[in-house]
Parts: structure tokens; C-alpha cells; sequence
């Protein structure tokens, strides 16, 4: 079973956690923004009972146990019904079942407290319903329990902590919602970028490209920037580098590049110029010689000219792109070009030959001794698959492809191709097909 690449994921789905953790978060503070507050006011009462009759530890018994019956009192129609009457409180918008549920009491255990508490929309209502609460439960127990006829003993509920407006309300609870937000948002991320990493089959790194195909990388060539032109450097670097990688892996006899894109945009107008350029830098001249349909930007003589007979050069060899105005038979291409391309090594050092995967018979036909393929993708573009059948494809064919060039990939990825390589990855046949092409000086 393979290992789940934690550290692979949380690198590419890092943002995505920390966006949704965020969006998370403030779902949860608009919850709390969209729910009714609630403030809560408590005023407490103290039993007190006198008697001339009972000693002091009758009396304080006797305050424990009758104190436990009071609180369901406070939900008497006396006591409902007067609170109404001081807040001026409306019949229609506050009837006896919201003025109960608002209202409760409780009493303290093995205490003679009894804590009236009220809950309401705004502070101030919460504490005058507190208040007025515990005044008219105190007059109820007064009436109830103490007789005119009778002074032996008398019971008081006597408010020693009167309500104060609360500040700020008990529910929603905004920093638990937000954070239990942010927690839904964190996981919801995670398991995104997990499910994101491990059923993404788009090339994103050298491992992909190993994993995939077997083969290993001979340059990764990051984005060129339109806006920062002094950033570009490093796309001439790594273009550079690959030229010398693939002498490393193929040696330098190699002289004809048989370049396969796995994908449509796996090889554009800037890689061609790329391959030039990086071919001029380490003493080389090279042309491009772009076989498919769909193919790039041509300058000097197109492909149908040379097949026609036309000379091959014009002067600006540096600069020399062959490509067909008019679309080419795939057998006239299999049966002539290979003739042109050995001409074309008169003039040229290299000649780089782009080819679509599915010309199968002219990839054939141009593999020989001085000949190496190279397989093109696009970074998180080219998916696995696509790599895997023209691998497989040129396998079947009996071809062996140099290695994998990787377009459009980060800045970051220079310096770290050798170090994927292994023994193996070194072409003993093609390593050994003759001297460098490149200038010694």
C-alpha cells in the first residue's frame, strides 16, 4: 500500500485549508450575527424565618426544607401577572407562556438563597424582569406562608443582590460558533487537499514523473513572467541545464532530438526558442524541425520547401523553425525525412524533431544510431495517463526515451533533477554513439 504523501499534501493544499478554515470561521460570526441575543439578569433572595418559639437550629432547618418549594412559584399567575403590570409589557407580544419561559428560579443548594433569573432580548428588560420578578415572589411567599392570627413565626424573602443590566449577552456564544467554524472549515480544507493530492493525476514533480513512466527528468523549465522580464533568467538557465543533462544521460553524440509532447500544450513558441537558445549556450547550432498538425511558429524555409527540394539554409540558421504551410502525408514524412534531417546535419549541430505520439512510423523510422527521444509534458497540466500511453506506445515500439522534460513549472524546482537519477537512468547506447557536438572552449 502506498504511503499517503502528508508533506506533498499539505505543500499543494496549504491554501486551500487555510481558506476554508477562514471561510469557516466567518460563516460561523455571521451565524452568530444572524441569531436573536439573549442577556440574562439574576437577583437573589434570602430566606429569613422568625419565631419566638423556635431555637435557631429549628428555624434554619426549617428554612431548608421549605425553601426547596418555592421556585416553581415563580411561574404563578401572581407573580406573571404583575411583572406585565410594572414593565407595561404588552398582552399580545408577551403573553403568560414567553413571560414563563423567560422567567425561572433556583434555589442554591443547602442554602436558604433563592436566585431569580431572567432571560430577555435587550439587558435592561432582562434585569427590570429579574427585579421585578423576585419583588412580587417575595410579597407572594409573604401572603402565602405568614398569618395575621398567628405571629409565633414569620417567613421573608428579602432581596439582598438585586439585578444589574448584564454586559453582554449569554447566547449566541460568538466565540465558540466561530471557532467551531473555523475547526469545520480546517477539516472540511483538510480533506479536500487529501482527497485533491491523492486523486490527482495531473505531473506536478519529479516523483510523478518517476512514478508514471519510469523515466527521469532532464529539465524543468519554469514560466516565463510578462510582467517581470528580469525574472526570465531562470527559464534560460533550465533550458541550459537540460541541454546538459541530456548530454549527462545520452552523452554527446546525440544529435538528433526526437521530441514527443504527451500533451498538445506540452511544447510551445517559447520552449523552441528555449531549446535554441539553450543549444547556442553550450556551443551549439540547432534547428526545429515540427512535424505535427498543430504546430508552432515557423521562420525561414517551411518543411514543404525542403521536401520539395528548396535549400535548406537561408542565412539565418540560428533562427531556422521547419514547419508545413500545407498539411504533409504522414508516408512522405516517414519516407524523406529522414534524408532531410541528414542534410540538415550539415549545416546544424542539432536538429530538434518534434512529433505527434501517434506518429508512430516516423518516430520509428528517425530512431538510430545519434538519435534520442525525449518525452515533453506540461506541469499540472499533462496527466499521468497521457504520459503513461506514450511510454508505453514508444516501449511497445522497442524505443527507450532519454527522459522527460517538464514545461512550466516553478521557480523553485532548479537545482534538484540530478539527484532523482539513478545508475540506470545513463543510455549505455546512446552514451556511447560518439564525441560532443558542443564546443570545448
Amino acid at each position: 500500500m502506498e504511503d499517503v504523501p502528508y508533506g506533498r499534501i499539505l505543500r499543494e493544499g496549504w491554501v486551500v485549508i487555510v481558506v476554508l478554515a477562514v471561510f469557516g470561521a466567518g460563516m460561523g460570526w455571521l451565524v452568530t450575527k444572524m441569531l436573536p441575543e439573549t442577556y440574562a439578569a439574576t437577583s437573589t433572595l434570602l430566606l429569613r424565618v422568625d419565631s419566638t418559639e423556635a431555637s435557631l437550629f429549628e428555624r434554619n432547618q426549617f428554612s431548608l426544607a421549605r425553601i426547596k418549594s418555592y421556585p416553581p412559584l415563580v411561574d404563578s399567575p401572581e407573580v406573571i401577572d404583575a411583572v406585565r403590570d410594572d414593565l407595561d409589557l404588552d398582552d399580545d407580544e408577551y403573553p403568560d407562556r414567553d413571560i414563563r419561559r423567560m422567567v425561572s428560579a433556583e434555589n442554591t443548594a443547602d442554602t436558604v438563597l433563592l436566585v431569580v433569573r431572567a432571560d430577555a432580548p435587550t439587558a435592561q428588560l432582562a434585569t427590570d424582569i429579574a427585579n421585578s420578578a423576585a419583588t412580587h415572589l417575595s410579597e407572594l411567599i409573604g401572603e402565602t406562608e405568614n398569618d395575621e392570627d398567628d405571629a409565633r413565626y414569620t417567613v421573608a424573602l428579602d432581596q439582598v443582590l438585586p439585578a444589574v443590566a448584564p454586559l453582554a449577552p449569554i447566547s449566541p456564544q460568538v466565540t465558540a460558533i466561530t471557532g467551531l467554524g473555523g475547526i469545520a472549515g480546517l477539516a472540511l480544507g483538510a480533506i479536500v487537499a487529501v482527497y485533491r493530492t491523492t486523486t490527482n493525476r495531473r505531473l506536478r514533480t519529479i516523483s510523478d514523473v518517476r512514478r508514471s513512466s519510469g523515466l527521469p527528468v532532464i529539465g524543468q523549465i519554469p514560466r516565463r513572467s510578462r510582467l517581470r522580464q528580469d525574472a526570465n533568467s531562470g527559464a534560460a538557465v533550465a533550458y541550459e541545464e537540460a541541454a546538459g543533462n541530456l548530454v549527462a544521460l545520452a552523452g554527446g553524440g546525440v544529435r538528433t532530438h526526437v521530441v514527443v509532447p504527451a500533451t498538445g500544450d506540452a511544447m510551445d513558441d517559447e520552449a523552441v526558442a528555449g531549446m535554441l537558445e539553450a543549444q547556442r549556450l553550450i556551443g551549439a547550432t540547432a534547428c526545429v524541425v515540427d512535424t505535427r498538425e498543430s504546430h508552432v511558429k515557423g521562420r525561414g524555409r517551411t518543411l514543404n520547401e525542403v521536401l520539395e527540394g528548396e535549400p535548406i539554409s537561408t542565412g539565418e540558421e540560428a533562427d531556422a523553425v521547419f514547419v508545413a504551410d500545407d498539411p504533409i502525408p504522414l508516408e512522405k514524412l516517414v519516407s524523406e525525412l529522414p534524408d532531410i534531417i541528414a542534410a540538415m546535419h550539415e549545416d546544424f549541430d542539432v536538429v530538434v524533431v518534434l512529433c505527434d505520439p501517434g506518429a508512430s512510423a516516423l518516430i520509428e523510422k528517425l530512431v538510430g544510431p545519434g538519435s534520442g527521444v525525449i518525452i515533453n509534458v506540461k506541469h499540472n497540466s499533462t496527466s499521468a495517463t497521457d504520459l503513461v500511453a506514450v511510454t508505453t506506445r514508444l516501449r511497445v515500439m522497442g524505443v527507450r526515451p532519454v527522459g522527460v522534460v517538464m514545461l512550466h513549472t516553478g521557480s523553485r524546482s532548479l537545482g534538484s533533477i540530478a539527484e532523482s537519477w539513478r545508475i540506470s537512468d545513463r543510455d549505455p547506447v546512446l552514451a556511447g554513439t560518439g564525441g560532443s557536438h558542443a564546443r570545448s572552449d
